[in-house]
């Protein structure tokens, strides 16, 4: 990870908050309680934040194939994991 300083500046100590999945996008095209960690996918792309104003972030989260991705519902928070 690279850090960032900025001069003149004191360093803020802040908890960074994990990518959380809260629901998924099933074949019959339905929001299922998620079931999987977002540090069992290799790859997340923050689609949309506060997608349609419903208080959460839309991903799409998928291993080494992109069209074998999964949607999901969440919070990308600070985009870590």
């Amino acid at each position: 990870m690279t850090k960032v300083i900025i001069l003149g500046e004191q360093p803020e100590n802040k908890e960074l908050e994990p990518i959380e999945f809260v629901k998924w996008l099933d074949s019959e095209f339905n929001f299922c309680k998620a079931e999987s960690y977002p540090m069992e996918w290799k790859n997340i792309e923050l689609i949309c934040k506060n997608y349609q104003s419903h208080g959460f972030d839309l991903m799409f989260a998928y291993q080494d194939e992109r069209n074998k991705g999964v949607l999901y519902l969440g919070h990308f928070n600070d985009g870590i994991i």
